[in-house]
This record gives C-alpha cells, sequence and structure tokens, in this order.
C-alpha cells in the first residue's frame, strides 16, 4: 500500500495543479451588460456601451455599428468608458428606424480575445 501512495501522490498534486489552472485558462473578457441590450426595440440611442466581465485592451477592444446591410453607421471609434476599464462607448450619430447590428472585439489585459454581435431595432 505504502509502494501505491507513493505512485499517487505525484499524479494527485499534478491534477490539482491543473485544475486550480482552469479558471486563469477560461479568463476571457464576457459581455455582461450591453445598451441598447440585444433583441430590444425602442428609440434611437446617442451611444452604445458594453460592460465585460473584466477588464479590456482598449487598444485591442472595438464597437463597431452597421445596419442590417452591413454598412457602416458608425462615425467615431469606440472608446474606454472614463475610470471603468471594463466598459466601451460608441457614440453614434441619429439613427433612422431599422435593424442595427453590434459588433464586438474584446482583448482582455491577459491577451484573450472573445469577439460577437448582436442585434437591435430601432423604431
Amino acid at each position: 500500500m505504502n509502494r501505491l501512495t507513493k505512485l499517487c501522490r505525484p499524479i494527485a498534486s499534478a491534477l490539482v495543479l491543473m485544475l486550480a489552472a482552469v479558471p486563469f485558462a477560461l479568463a476571457h473578457a464576457h459581455p455582461m451588460v450591453m445598451n441598447p441590450a440585444p433583441d430590444s426595440t425602442g428609440p434611437a440611442p446617442s451611444s452604445i456601451s458594453i460592460t465585460f466581465s473584466e477588464a479590456v485592451e482598449p487598444k485591442f477592444s472595438s464597437i463597431q455599428l452597421t445596419d442590417e446591410k452591413g454598412t457602416s453607421v458608425d462615425s467615431e471609434a469606440s472608446r474606454p468608458k472614463p475610470n471603468d476599464s471594463k466598459t466601451l462607448i460608441l457614440a453614434v450619430p441619429k439613427l433612422t428606424a431599422g435593424i442595427y447590428i453590434v459588433h464586438w472585439v474584446s482583448v482582455a489585459v491577459d491577451g484573450h480575445r472573445l469577439e460577437g454581435s448582436y442585434k437591435f431595432t430601432v423604431q
């Protein structure tokens, strides 16, 4: 039994270390709060904002807005919200009624990159 214990101890230690590292390997900046919300319908927003689950690198993270045909409707680059490294803001011009698509890219401070998109409708 002592021999088995000696063999299993290093394997068990390695397994514990690997499981402890899993949260770090899964560290990505996921969208948590999106304004306007995905699939929402309402008045035209003056800006788009996305708050992520962790801080993002503003040089490599972005929000872009297109109409349903894929034509860009934003005239400025997105920027971080002052004093909030988790939130990006995109000022948008006056939007007419229609469907719009928000395209986002997040690069967490640890370098992990995610991207996605969602739609909202202006009445």
